[in-house]
């Protein structure tokens, strides 16, 4: 899957995570533990040359979903990013680095720069950010070494009301698999909320369904569209709203490879959980129906690793979808 060596191999060992991003993770946790002992836990941190176990407990862990036998996309709304400063950024950082996905489709991000800071920072990422946005920009954070982008669009760019003045971030990326070249396009997407946004997303998705259809009438295949859709898939409020209608009744070109977890309804799959509901999706085109029955979909529950998670990073949880090349 390597662009540079053309190697097969696939590693499934858990890379760790960066001594920095390491001490920021313990130093988080220190809250949980007696007052007393924070003081000299810190000094021990800031005086040692390498960083030791400890036997201190630090609850649920951040899952690594990294392996060279799966490609692996994430879709993230980083609400107002940064919204707490570095408190946000230092904590989005240690969350890449330990997941280590190869692709974060990211939303809501305010400060293009910070963003491009942490970039710098992860010696594996590179990242695109959308640049026709009115507010919020779109980004894709991408494996530099195992991924090359070879083009981007802003998708309605001069047409973008539907989609609330942030234009679809398209990005083409060429990798190799089994020595083969293979394209992935993905399109990062922010569906309109509240008040028209159920007709706008109506109109949105007939929009975006039409561009599809006809990229895939002249051959172009391999479409990945995660993004926060701000909607579920079906009609649970039976209010007799469906937004994605143009996706749903066009089941031989399109699937939600999302909607396993969206149909359960469970808080404990939401990717909003304040409300909680289901929201954030990644649809599929039918080039990849195969890949999706070789796949795994799942909702990353970051705020049970970390109790201040809503108000320093997100209301939204991460989602992921691997998948095996076919």
């Amino acid at each position: 899957m390597s662009l540079r060596s053309r190697s097969t191999t696939h590693r499934l060992v858990q890379r760790p995570v960066s001594k920095k991003n390491r001490k920021i993770f313990i130093e988080m946790n220190l809250n949980k533990f007696n007052p007393l002992i924070i003081v000299p836990i810190l000094a021990f941190l800031s005086t040692c040359a390498e960083p030791v176990d400890s036997n201190l407990p630090t609850g649920p862990q951040i899952p690594s979903i990294d392996s060279d036998a799966t490609i692996s996309i994430v879709t993230w709304n980083i609400e107002n990013f940064p919204q707490r400063g570095t408190r946000t950024t230092d904590r989005v950082e240690m969350i890449m680095d330990s997941l280590d996905a190869d692709f974060y489709c990211l939303q809501e991000i305010q400060d293009k720069g910070a963003l491009e800071d942490i970039v710098d920072q992860l010696d594996q990422y590179s990242v695109i950010i959308s640049d026709e946005t009115s507010f919020m920009h779109l980004a894709i954070v991408y494996k530099q070494d195992s991924f090359l982008p070879v083009f981007t669009e802003n998708l309605f760019a001069s047409n973008d009301y539907n989609f609330a003045g942030r234009p679809p971030l398209l990005v083409s990326f060429l990798y190799e698999y089994e020595g083969r070249e293979q394209i992935l396009n993905l399109i990062d997407v922010h569906m309109k909320c509240c008040n028209d946004g159920a007709e706008r997303r109506h109109q949105a998705s007939i929009l975006l369904n039409d561009y599809l259809r006809n990229k895939m009438a002249w051959g172009d295949s391999n479409f990945v569209v995660p993004g926060d859709w701000n909607d579920a898939i079906y009609d649970g409020d039976d209010s007799g709203q469906y937004s994605f209608e143009a996706f749903l009744n066009d089941g031989d070109n399109f699937r939600f490879a999302t909607d396993s977890l969206a149909a359960t309804g469970a808080a404990w799959d939401a990717s909003y959980p304040s409300y909680p509901s289901f929201i954030d999706h990644i649809l599929i085109s039918r080039s990849l129906f195969d890949e999706e029955q070789h796949s795994s979909i799942s909702t990353i529950r970051l705020d049970e690793v970390f109790g201040d998670y809503s108000s320093v990073v997100s209301d939204h949880r991460p989602v992921v979808w691997s998948f095996k090349p076919q």
